[in-house]
């Protein structure tokens, strides 16, 4: 997901809603490159703390040792297929659409 740094700025997360122009886009925050602590720019309290306010998921990932890498992936997928689900209820409240199936006919 897009850069974030100490100063809390998050462009490409904003540029994405504003085109997007949709608060129900499924977002992660990763945190790449778990297996260098001792370089670390952003705690896991900022990070922690900025995906509170955004309302999304935290996980920390190291491309390096592969640490939680595919659950990133699933994590995403996971969340996509929940929205779909849900946006698939409301409609069905909205519209009853005939469930019979239709059959062809030769004269």
């Amino acid at each position: 997901m897009g850069r974030c740094n100490r100063d809390g700025k998050a462009r490409d997360r904003e540029q994405i809603l504003r085109v997007k122009n949709d608060d129900n886009i499924p977002f992660l925050l990763v945190g790449n490159k778990a297996d260098l602590e001792d370089k670390r720019q952003v705690t896991v309290e900022e990070a922690q703390q900025r995906a509170a306010q955004w309302n999304v998921p935290y996980v920390e990932t190291s491309a390096k040792t592969r640490a939680n890498v595919d659950k990133v992936f699933f994590d995403l997928m996971w969340e996509i297929r929940s929205r779909k689900m849900e946006d698939a209820k409301q409609q069905n409240g909205k519209k009853k659409k005939d469930k019979r199936k239709k059959k062809c006919v030769i004269l």
